[in-house]
C-alpha cells in the first residue's frame, strides 16, 4: 500500500474531483509489489473522498456488497465521490453517519505466464498396458479481459481475494480439462498410451479451446497452452522407445532383439569373464530364435499352412516306394552298427547268432567261415587255391 503526500497538487487530472483534495488520503499499488500478482486489494475499506491512483497497466475496481460496482480503466487519480462513482450518491443517502463505503481492488492488464502440473497421477486405462498412471506438465498464459466480472465472480461469489488462490483455481481447471480431453480422444480415436506422443499438438489445441470457454465466464482468457509433457511409467516409456527404433530400422521385434543382443557382445567382452559369456549366450539365443522363425515360415510356404513359431520344420512326405527303400536302408545301417544281420526273406534286423527270423520265421543260413592267407593274412574267397595278394598256394 502506498500513501500520497497530504499536500495534493491541484493538477490532479481530468478524472478527479478537485473539491476537498487536500484533505483526502491517497492510495496506490506499489510497483515493486506487483510481480505476478494478478490483483491486489486495498488492506482497509475505502472511505468517502479517498483518492486512488490507477496507472497505465492497471484497472481499478470499486467493490461493495459482493459486487464490483465501478471500473476505472483510464490511468488517472480518482476521488471516490458521487462525481466519479455515481452509485455513491445513492449509497451516501443510505449510510448517513458511516464513513466506510466499500473496498477497492487493482487488477493488472498484462498477460501472465505460468506453469502447471498434475499433483497426483492421472489414471488412464490402456488396451495394451491396463491402467497407466500419467503425470503431465506444461505452460500456459492468461490475462484479465473483464475485470468487473472477474472481481464479482472470484471475490463476490467464490470468496477468493488473493492472486495465489485464483491461479491455483485456474491450474485445477487445466488438469480437469486435460483429463476430459484424454478420455475424449480415447473414445473417438482409440488413442492409446503409445499413441500419445503423436497427439500432443492436438491435445493442446483441444484444451485451449475448452479452457477459453471455461474461463471466459470468470473474466479471464487463456492466451496460450503449450509445452505439454506426458511422463509415463518406465516400462511404458521403454516400450515406446523400442517401437520407435523398430519403425526407424524397418525390423520386427525378433530382429530388433537379436540386433541388440549382438550389439551387447562388445559390452560383455569388455567386462571380461562372465560378461562376455552372457552376451554370447544372448546373441546365440536371439539368432537361433530368429532362424527358427525363418525356417518355420519357409516350410509353411511349402505346405500351404502357417507353421507355429518355434515348431520343427515339416519334411515332405516321401512316395510309398521311396519310403520302403529308405526303411530298408535304415534297417541295414542299424543292423551293421549293432553287430546284427538282416533276414534274406523280409529284410528284418536279426541277431548274428539267430537261427530263425523273429518276424517271418525263415531259417537263417549260417554264413560261410572266412579263411585267410597263411603267408600275408589277406582274406580269401571261398574255395580259392591261391592268395590273390601274394600268390601263395593254399
Amino acid at each position: 500500500m502506498g500513501l500520497f503526500s497530504s499536500k495534493t497538487s491541484t493538477k490532479i487530472g481530468s478524472g478527479s474531483d478537485l473539491e476537498g483534495a487536500e484533505t483526502r488520503s491517497g492510495f496506490y499499488w506499489v510497483e515493486d509489489h506487483k510481480g505476478d500478482n494478478v490483483m491486489w486489494r486495498l488492506p482497509r475499506n475505502i472511505v468517502w473522498n479517498d483518492n486512488v491512483l490507477v496507472r497505465e497497466d492497471e484497472f481499478g475496481i470499486f467493490f461493495r456488497d459482493g459486487k464490483a460496482l465501478q471500473l476505472f480503466d483510464r490511468p488517472d487519480r480518482y476521488a471516490l465521490t458521487s462525481q466519479n462513482v455515481p452509485i455513491l450518491g445513492t449509497i451516501g443517502k443510505a449510510i448517513t453517519g458511516v464513513t466506510q463505503i466499500g473496498e477497492f481492488y487493482w487488477v493488472q492488464k498484462r498477460e501472465f505466464r505460468d506453469k502447471f502440473g498434475t499433483s497426483q497421477p492421472l489414471a488412464f486405462r490402456d488396451v495394451d498396458f491396463g491402467v497407466v498412471q500419467l503425470r503431465m506438465f506444461g505452460q500456459f498464459s492468461y490475462k484479465v479481459v473483464d475485470p468487473l466480472l472477474m472481481i464479482t465472480q472470484f471475490v463476490g461469489t467464490k470468496g477468493l481475494t488473493q492472486s495465489d488462490e485464483i491461479v491455483s483455481w485456474l491450474k485445477d481447471q487445466i488438469v480437469m480439462v486435460l483429463n476430459d480431453t484424454l478420455g475424449e480422444l480415447k473414445t473417438k480415436k482409440q488413442m492409446g498410451v503409445l499413441d500419445m506422443p503423436a497427439y500432443l499438438q492436438e491435445i493442446e489445441q483441444i484444451c485451449l479451446g475448452k479452457l477459453t470457454t471455461e474461463t471466459e465466464v470468470y473474466g479471464l482468457k487463456i492466451m496460450k497452452f503449450s509445452g505439454l509433457n506426458i511422463n509415463m511409467p518406465e516400462e511404458v516409456q521403454d516400450a515406446i522407445n523400442k517401437r520407435g527404433a523398430m519403425s526407424a530400422l524397418g525390423v520386427n521385434y525378433m530382429q530388433y532383439q537379436s540386433g541388440k543382443a549382438i550389439e551387447n557382445i562388445g559390452v560383455g567382452a569388455s567386462k571380461g569373464g562372465e560378461g562376455a559369456g552372457f552376451a554370447m549366450m544372448g546373441a546365440g539365443m536371439g539368432a537361433g530364435m530368429g532362424m527358427g522363425g525363418m525356417m518355420a515360415q519357409g516350410m509353411a510356404g511349402m505346405t500351404g499352412q502357417p507353421a507355429p513359431f518355434g515348431a520343427a520344420p515339416q519334411q515332405p512326405q516321401p512316395a510309398p516306394a521311396a519310403a520302403a527303400g529308405a526303411g530298408a536302408a535304415a534297417g541295414a545301417a542299424a543292423a551293421d552298427a549293432a553287430g546284427m544281420t538282416k533276414c534274406a526273406n523280409c529284410g528284418a534286423a536279426i541277431k548274428a547268432t539267430a537261427k530263425f527270423c523273429p518276424e517271418c520265421g525263415t531259417k537263417v543260413e549260417a554264413a560261410p567261415k572266412k579263411s585267410f592267407c597263411t603267408e600275408c593274412g589277406a582274406e580269401l574267397a571261398p574255395g580259392a587255391k591261391f592268395c590273390p595278394e601274394c600268390g601263395t598256394k593254399q
